[in-house]
């Protein structure tokens, strides 16, 4: 269920150049080898707003065990970006503006792809609230803006998540995956947003000075 923590880079950059390919996939899931949309029933249990801002930048650590990944995604009207490996040597980084584009931030180079039309992105809540079907929510807990959900499978399955929600910015800023196996609950997954800003960074949506525009078949190399 881990897969997306021991994937080579060439392997994240191969999946990127599909992405370019394809139109109507979500980039944003929650557990990177399979993307699960929140789906109308799920939404309609839902006990807060899940509609993501207009404009925004954040990051999203995803942790299992002392192995952490961390991914930056931005988006402002149109425009979208999500940055892979967010501050390590393997950095990538797909924008959407007037093309898509692939970043290879380590090594300087860019790929252009097709005109974008927005159907690579899917939304942030995407990101944070897999969790799947006919889910129970309860409040369990609150602390001034924030609200705590712990949240349970209608059918009794034996896993919890437990989700933070920051009413201040109106969105989910972190989930935890407790698996309830052999009657012990373990904590196994951690998803979290952090450094939320309302606007994204002026220089987050053009490409950086000095990058070379290569043909795509080059980033693999």
């Amino acid at each position: 269920t881990l897969m997306f923590l021991s994937n080579a880079a060439k392997s994240l950059l191969a999946g990127l150049l599909l992405m370019l390919s394809t139109t109507g996939c979500g980039i944003f899931g929650t557990r990177g080898d399979t993307v699960t949309r929140v789906s109308d029933d799920t939404k309609s249990n839902i006990p807060f707003k899940t509609t993501e801002p207009e404009n925004f930048q954040c990051e999203i650590v995803e942790t299992a065990g002392k192995i952490v990944r961390r991914k930056r995604l931005a988006k402002k009207g149109t425009w979208r970006r999500v940055d892979f490996d967010y501050g390590e040597p393997t950095q990538r980084a797909l924008l959407q503006t007037d093309k898509n584009y692939i970043l290879d931030i380590g090594r300087g180079l860019y790929a252009e792809g097709q005109t974008g039309t927005g159907g690579q992105f899917s939304e942030l809540t995407h990101e944070l609230l897999n969790t799947g079907q006919r889910s129970e929510f309860e409040e369990t807990a609150r602390n001034g803006n924030m609200a705590v959900y712990t949240v349970r499978p209608a059918d009794g399955g034996l896993s919890e998540i437990v989700v933070h929600y920051d009413e201040s910015i109106a969105l989910p800023v972190k989930q935890e995956f407790f698996s309830l196996a052999g009657g012990t609950r373990t904590l196994t997954f951690t998803i979290e947003i952090v450094n939320f800003k309302r606007e994204p960074d002026a220089d987050v949506f053009t490409i950086p000075s000095g990058f070379k525009n290569v043909p795509i078949d080059q980033l693999l190399l």
